[in-house]
């Protein structure tokens, strides 16, 4: 708190100015009481008194992100381990009193735990960059601000939970969560507007991996999530021609024979299964397999294995139409 008393004495010793120079000119009180609370709000808002978030003990904090009237602060534990790390993430209010906070994983050398910026790309902030970082945003339309924050819990390639706070007046309070987003935050993550609604969708990226080959070559799977009865919620259901548009728009690219992929291939089969029509995902791709079998001799895959690997997956994949 020593920051937060120094402005005090800062701002007091201003006032303390405006006294002596009120007596010296003889101003009027009622002049002196707005230069000297506007003096002091100016003092307190450059320097802050909610400039400088607690120290937790065992903890090296790592960073801090100014979340509209709050300000949170992510720890780790110290000295780190080699791999990874306790970690803690913090919202204080103005009063530096925490108002929500969770444990978390952290890499011992970079933090895994982030903060959505609205300004940056793909969720991450882009060093050097002019714009200042964005970390709230009114997603819901209700004119309250909103954060997202990414938690990792460590893995090949998995798993990211995305939890959206409400940053409100008084309290801040947790409004959903997007779980098994793909790799580090927020890697599988879309904030984007797709309809006509006050409120953004959050779109978020699974993969889906057979033994056609890699990560990489995974289907991607896109679900919806949405605002709707005071929460963050899946709403695939919802969204059916958003999820149409999606499905033209990679049949577009894997008619450009350049742009012809694994992954397009797996990911257009699996998204006609997700709407409801496994038969036609199963057909395209049997139909069109043959465009990529050097791709799948390279890596080593038996084409036949890939197609029943494939036909397997489109089976289990849950569709979003009756």
């Amino acid at each position: 708190m020593q920051k937060g008393e120094n402005a005090i004495s800062v701002a007091m010793a201003a006032v303390l100015v405006l006294l002596f120079i009120a007596a010296q000119q003889r101003w009027e009180l009622s002049g002196l009481e707005k230069m000297a609370a506007s003096a002091e709000e100016y003092i307190l808002s450059t320097t802050g008194l909610r400039g400088a978030t607690p120290d937790l003990t065992g903890y090296e904090k790592l960073s801090t992100f100014p979340l509209g009237t709050y300000q949170a602060s992510l720890y780790r534990q110290t000295p780190a381990p080699l791999t990874f790390a306790p970690g803690r993430f913090v919202i204080y209010d103005r009063s530096n009193n925490p108002v929500f906070k969770v444990s978390t994983l952290e890499g011992s050398r970079e933090p895994w735990t982030a903060v959505y910026d609205f300004a940056g790309r793909n969720g991450r902030s882009i060093p050097g960059k002019r714009n200042k970082p964005r970390f709230a945003s009114d997603l819901t339309g209700n004119g309250t601000m909103d954060a997202i924050v990414g938690f990792y819990s460590g893995g090949d390639h998995c798993c990211t939970v995305a939890t959206i706070l409400e940053l409100g007046k008084d309290s801040v309070r947790e409004l959903g969560r997007v779980r098994g987003l793909d790799g580090l935050p927020f890697e599988g993550l879309e904030v984007r507007k797709i309809d006509e609604d006050p409120a953004w969708e959050i779109l978020a990226h699974a993969r889906y991996r057979t033994v056609c080959g890699g990560h990489e070559d995974s289907a991607d799977v896109i679900s919806v999530y949405d605002f709707a009865a005071g929460e963050w919620t899946n709403q695939t259901a919802r969204h059916t021609d958003f999820l149409r548009s999606i499905l033209q728009q990679n049949i577009e690219t894997w008619g450009r024979s350049k742009d012809r992929s694994i992954q397009t291939l797996q990911t257009i089969a699996a998204e006609y299964a997700i709407l409801g029509q496994r038969e036609q995902g199963q057909r395209f791709f049997a139909m069109n397999l043959p465009a990529v079998i050097p791709q799948l001799r390279k890596i080593g895959v038996d084409p036949d294995g890939c197609l029943e690997d494939n036909a397997s997956l489109l089976a289990r994949l849950p569709s979003v139409v009756p």
